[in-house]
């Protein structure tokens, strides 16, 4: 676990390091997340549970949003 803020920073200073100046700029980035995921899991499995994960999300968001959240549309003329 990361405490604080600078550390944090210097963690992902780290990470930054670390990656290929190709894989920079092809835009591939190492990024950070609370994940219940054990280390080592395949990538592929990884990246299939954290997209279900985000639609899953999504999809809730969607359900909460009420019609009456949305400003009326008036045609101007």
């Amino acid at each position: 676990m990361v405490r604080g803020k600078q550390q944090a920073e210097v963690t992902l200073k780290q990470f930054q390091d670390a990656e290929s100046s190709s894989d920079y700029h092809e835009g591939w980035r190492y990024f950070i997340e609370k994940t219940d995921m054990k280390a080592g899991t395949d990538p592929a499995e990884a990246t299939h549970r954290r997209q279900a994960e985000l639609e899953l999300r999504e999809s809730k968001e969607s359900q909460d949003v009420k019609p009456a959240d949305f400003p009326p549309t008036t045609s101007h003329k």
